[in-house]
């Protein structure tokens, strides 16, 4: 359950914080009326593209990507924390 409650947290606040940014910088590009692409090969984290008087942002699947990846080094992490203590030194 330790497992699993790490990787959550660490998902979910990586991924927090990649949206948060992700926004920042697309409300950014939409006020300067400048089209973006933020993507790595065909995996979009952000996409600001102005057509005319509109602007239309899109936020892509890299960000769950990196809400996953976040996952992973925090679980990681705790299981190395978790392997450094010792025996009789629990935190339940």
């Amino acid at each position: 359950m330790r497992s699993l409650r790490a990787f959550v947290l660490g998902a979910v606040a990586l991924g927090l914080l990649a949206y948060v940014a992700a926004a920042v910088v697309a409300f950014a590009a939409q006020a300067d009326g400048r089209a973006l692409d933020v993507s790595l090969g065909p995996l979009v984290f952000v996409a600001v593209v102005p057509n005319g008087s509109t602007t239309s942002a899109t936020f892509g699947g890299g960000l769950a990507l990196v809400a996953l990846v976040g996952g992973a080094a925090n679980l990681a992490a705790a299981a190395l924390i978790r392997r450094r203590r010792p025996p009789g030194d629990r935190l339940d």
